[in-house]
């Protein structure tokens, strides 16, 4: 059994936006291990508070379907996002809504930023339809294969 990890892809651009979700097969059949949202804003003293703007937003992926089964179960990539704004979320915290069925990416008309949307399905009323769980623009990021957890793999 191979080790894999550490291939690290840049996106700063929506031509690698484009690449870096075709790469990974758009996130298909993956969910979301960890989601952290870092404020830069500090106290500078008692109610001296420094609002800094941007945020920066780390999603864990575990995603296994993506290079045509070469990656075990429980691959997991660590995507880092810069200069992130507009950040809507709207997990419903159902089980059968967990699974990725697409995170896009892509570069805003304009250019100079890029937007993503994650997708998911959803269950209601006996009909399946896809709903954008997550969206926000960003000004750049790295994504990062970690290297793959023993404990998660079998023998």
């Amino acid at each position: 059994m191979s080790q894999s990890g550490g291939r690290e892809f840049e996106v700063a651009t929506g031509d690698q936006a484009r690449e870096t979700t075709e790469l990974f097969n758009a996130f298909h059949d993956g969910f979301i291990r960890r989601l952290t949202i870092l404020s830069h804003d500090v106290f500078e003293d008692i109610a001296s508070h420094r609002v800094t703007g941007p945020l920066d937003l780390e999603i864990e992926f575990a995603h296994y379907n993506y290079n045509w089964g070469e990656p075990p179960a429980e691959r997991r990539i660590q995507a880092r996002f810069t200069g992130v704004r507009n950040l809507l979320i709207a997990f419903t915290g159902s089980e059968p809504d967990w699974p990725i069925t697409n995170f896009e990416m892509d570069e805003v008309d304009g250019g100079g930023s890029c937007e993503a949307r994650l997708l998911q399905p959803r269950y209601a009323d006996g009909e399946w339809s896809h709903a954008e769980a997550m969206s926000f623009s960003f000004e750049s990021s790295v994504f990062r294969e970690l290297p793959d957890d023993p404990t998660t793999l079998a023998p």
